[in-house]
């Protein structure tokens, strides 16, 4: 029996703090909610983690992107949609002035309601714009969307112009052109006006199918960022039954071991009771 060395309380110590260690560390996890919550716990797990959860989170804001770029595409179909109605309408009156039934007189009043027709099928093209980029003016061309977490995976957007300067054909003459105050004039009118509404079918065409691919784009987006996210929880995340039966075993071992280094020091007691008189 020695008080110079308690190598017995010693041990009895150190176990008691890796056991008070662990305890703390699962305590920790259960709060948390979070089996890594420190390089230490695992440092390949939390670089792999990171990295998982970076790409889902990139992949987040693509989506968020292509969404914009739908929200892009259905402004500016919306507004071709008028424009569509606004030809037609242009249409219908050069066909009304192809007839020698009308006068100088009313072609001119037909002449006048195409002219308040184009000017709101150019105010159309010239206000539409989304963020403050016009998208019918011609300017919106070459556009390019982030829809991925990694470089270069885009989605280019370009829309042609839809004023009436720039629909028509190159024989006869744009929409601006138009002139019904003559039979021959209204004759070439009807093919200026078919050949509009051509150039805007096409467009609204383009559109329908650069929105159809993003919307493409974003369902696999969602589906790829929860698969993502779920090995991210795999490899992240503590399961709580484990980790509470862990918890519970973690609790009696540091009792049991706080009692083992009570009875080490116990010792110290007995020598010191030798030194005690009769």
């Amino acid at each position: 029996m020695n008080i110079n060395s308690n190598l017995s309380g010693m041990n009895a110590a150190r176990q008691l703090g890796k056991a008070y260690t662990s305890y703390t560390d699962s305590i920790n996890r259960i709060s948390t909610g979070q089996r890594i919550n420190k390089s230490a716990d695992d440092a390949s797990g939390m670089t792999i983690a990171d990295s998982l959860n970076s790409q889902a989170t990139g992949m987040g804001q693509g989506i968020r992107n292509a969404n914009d770029a739908i929200s892009v595409t259905q402004i500016a179909d919306g507004a071709l949609e008028e424009a569509v109605n606004i030809i037609n309408t242009i249409k219908t009156k050069s066909i009304q002035a192809a007839s020698d039934a009308q006068s100088p007189q009313s072609r001119q009043a037909i002449q006048s309601d195409i002219e308040h027709s184009l000017e709101a099928l150019d105010r159309i093209a010239e206000t539409t714009s989304f963020n403050g980029q016009k998208l019918l003016s011609g300017e919106f061309t070459d556009k390019q969307f982030q829809v991925g977490a990694n470089p270069n995976e885009t989605v280019g957007i370009s829309i042609g112009p839809a004023d009436s300067g720039s629909l028509g054909t190159t024989e006869t003459g744009s929409l601006s052109d138009i002139d019904v105050t003559t039979f021959e004039g209204a004759q070439k009118a009807i093919e200026i006006a078919d050949a509009a509404l051509g150039q805007v079918d096409a467009l609204r065409s383009s559109i329908g199918s650069t929105e159809n691919q993003l919307t493409s784009t974003i369902n696999n987006l969602q589906s790829s960022q929860i698969n993502l996210y779920e090995s991210e929880s795999t490899i992240r995340d503590i399961d709580y039954a484990e980790e509470s039966m862990n918890m519970a075993q973690l609790d009696m071992l540091t009792k049991a071991r706080i009692f083992a280094t009570a009875q080490a020091n116990a010792s110290h007691k007995n020598v010191m009771a030798l030194f005690k008189q009769p």
